[in-house]
């Protein structure tokens, strides 16, 4: 579900959900629900998470913004901050993942 900033569990999501959890795992639904709930996921206008050097802010760092991926992302991720704050060559390229490149007027 994206794009919205309320916090109600929405029941046509939950529906497809409890009918994937259905088809694969069948004995789930024989458990007790306590409670559902939902959250926001960190996302960038450009989908693409920020991994780099915070505009102006010296010595900050950010890894965001990775719409539930992030374990999924994690390695890749560690590896570029990494090499940047030590201040080594990534073998990732870091240009797409710049917090400064959707802020233009930010100091580079």
């Amino acid at each position: 579900q994206f794009g919205v900033t309320h916090r109600e569990v929405d029941p046509g999501v939950l529906g497809k959900m409890l009918a994937r959890i259905r088809r694969f795992m069948p004995a789930a639904l024989e458990l007790n629900a306590i409670r559902i709930w939902t959250g926001f996921r960190a996302a960038t206008p450009d989908n693409l998470p920020y991994i780099g050097p915070v505009p102006d802010q010296p010595g900050v760092f950010a890894a965001t913004g990775h719409e539930g991926l992030g374990i999924t992302e994690a390695p890749g991720t560690a590896r570029l901050i990494g090499d940047m704050i030590l201040g080594r060559r990534s073998s990732i390229p870091p240009e797409p993942y710049l917090p400064a490149r959707l802020h233009p007027a930010a100091s580079r």
